[in-house]
């Protein structure tokens, strides 16, 4: 299990825990739970992720590279906002990978 699917799969079980339950199957019915999702800082994306992904971005011309960059952050912020991260949390964790995307194409341009 990766660690994506370990996150979803526990805030799918918290849902289900918080929800209330639907009478006629039994079943949880989440609507709007208020549950919230906390992330250890800088751990949604870790070391693997950033060299994969700058190691691609190398190989591209400055401009499709950092739109490469922005689209992944995008998504990203998509990804935790999809999984109740609280949107303060979010930024601050998207500018953590950011933060470390950049320090890592620049240790691979200058020291290649």
């Amino acid at each position: 299990m990766t660690k994506k699917s370990a996150v979803l799969s526990v805030v799918r079980d918290v849902r289900r825990a918080v929800a209330p339950a639907d009478p006629a199957s039994g079943r949880a019915a989440v609507t709007g739970s208020s549950a919230k999702v906390t992330l250890l800082p800088g751990r949604f994306r870790g070391a693997e992720y950033v060299k994969r992904h700058v190691a691609f971005v190398v190989g591209l011309d400055a401009e499709r590279g950092e739109q490469h960059v922005q689209r992944n952050l995008d998504a990203i912020r998509r990804r935790l906002a999809e999984i109740g991260v609280d949107r303060d949390d979010a930024d601050r964790e998207v500018r953590t990978i950011e933060a470390a995307v950049r320090r890592e194409i620049w240790q691979q341009v200058l020291l290649p």
